[in-house]
This record gives structure tokens, sequence and C-alpha cells, in this order.
């Protein structure tokens, strides 16, 4: 019989970004100010999207440089596939770190032998109005599925009825808050439901996904 994961969504998304950030502080050939701006990423990374967004100013004050120099350095670390960045209006930047399957170092029991995974099919069957391959290519979709080994009691078709229990926990405005993160990137909601159904959504995800929406809110109120 198989065990579930214990771990939240926050615990298996800190394992990966610190193991991530190893590997930037590891390579001779990353700059001191890249691996003070992964660390500025690492530290500021949402476990929910999967991305960071200091601001500019903000940035330029910690490493110490002005914000043309965080633009450029900005620029040469994303040369280095380490992460991609999503630009938006008035120089709003998203950072998100690319993980590697190697990032999850977690010991987990060897896998089983089973038939091949459906895709999931999931739009289908959500209350919210999503539109077919809404993902952004920045966020690492697999973050966030069960540790090879366990299995899963996500079911797609079942997506509906996680939402709205997620709407709930969320409190005032909750399918609000799931629909701004969908139209942002549709893995992310996939990424609760599925944390939902495996008992490994907490207060601190239920706190990082409301603070992403308003997030979103409060640049759309700039534009």
């Amino acid at each position: 019989m198989e065990t579930q994961p214990q771990e939240t969504l926050l615990d298996q998304v800190s394992r990966r970004k610190h193991r991530w950030l190893k590997r930037v502080m590891s390579d001779p050939k990353v700059t001191p100010a890249e691996k003070c701006l992964a660390y500025i990423i690492m530290d500021r990374l949402n476990c929910v999207t999967l991305d960071a967004w200091p601001g500019q100013r903000l940035m330029a004050q910690e490493l110490g440089k002005t914000v043309k120099t965080v633009h450029r350095v900005t620029l040469k670390f994303e040369t280095r596939n380490y992460a991609r960045v999503a630009r938006g209006t008035q120089g709003s930047c998203r950072y998100a770190p690319i993980f590697l399957p190697e990032d999850d170092d977690k010991a987990v029991p060897a896998p089983r032998q089973n038939c091949p995974s459906r895709p999931d099919k999931n739009v289908d069957e959500s209350y919210l109005e999503i539109l077919p391959n809404k993902s952004s290519p920045i966020l690492a979709s697999e973050v966030g599925k069960s540790p090879v080994g366990f299995s899963s009691n996500f079911k797609p078709r079942q997506r509906g009825l996680y939402e709205a229990e997620i709407a709930k926990m969320l409190g005032n405005e909750g399918f609000g808050v799931l629909q701004r993160l969908s139209e942002l990137d549709d893995n992310i909601v996939v990424r609760l439901c599925r944390a939902y159904a495996d008992g490994r959504l907490g207060r601190n995800e239920l706190i990082a996904a409301r603070l992403a929406a308003e997030q979103m809110l409060k640049r759309r109120r700039r534009i």
C-alpha cells in the first residue's frame, strides 16, 4: 500500500528552490552580481505561482547597483538558462527559476511500473472561464505533482469540485482569486487543485495564492 506524501506544496517548492540556488552558486561562470540576483529571486519566490516579482528599485537597493545595471545583470543571467523573465509594463518583471528534475532531492521509494498516464484534460471540467493552451512557458508545471512513487488523488474531471472547496478556503472573492491566477497561468490553478486533492494545501499556500492575485490587481490599476 502506497503512503500519501505528507509534505506541503510549500515544502516541495522550498526544497527545489534551494537546490536551484545551489546550482547557481556553484557555477563559476555566474558573476557575483548574478548570484545576488538569484538569491533575491529565491528569497521572494511565490510557492504557488513559482515566480518572484521584486521591483526594479528594490533590486537596485539590495544589489547596491543602479536600475540600469540591474537590467544588464538580469539580461546576462537570463542567457545562462537558470531563469526566465517575463517583462510587463513600466519596467515590471516576473522572475521564474528553471527547475531541473534533480532539484527535487527528496529520497522516495522506487517507482512501480504503471501504465502511462494520460494528459490531464482539466479545462472542460473547470468552473473558471479558461482558454485552452493558456499556460505560460515561464512556469514549471511539473512542480506540485506528487513525488515519484506516490499515487495522487487528483482527478481532472473533479477539478470544478476542487476549485469550489479551494475558493471557500481562500475566503472572500475566492473564485475571483482563482480566476486571476488562471489568467496568469492555468497551471497555477491545476497545481492548487492537485495539492488540495493530495492533502498538501495549507495556510501558507493560500496566503501565497491571494498575494499573487492581489499583485495582479495592483498592476492592472497602474495600466
